[in-house]
């Protein structure tokens, strides 16, 4: 998308992304954070329950 694309848009807000495509990002990031941190807790109480 060029700048004449977005009408009178500045170029830096043309490419902001909408609110609900960011929302969905932050879901996975999140989800995804969720995960890592449940992984890192299990892999902390095995090696806690083998000493």
């Amino acid at each position: 998308m060029t700048v004449s694309d977005s009408g009178d848009r500045p170029a830096l807000l043309a490419a902001t992304p909408s609110a609900d495509r960011v929302t969905e990002w932050l879901w996975t990031l999140a989800a995804l954070g969720g995960v890592l941190t449940l992984l890192v807790v299990l892999f902390t109480v095995e090696l806690l329950l083998r000493l």
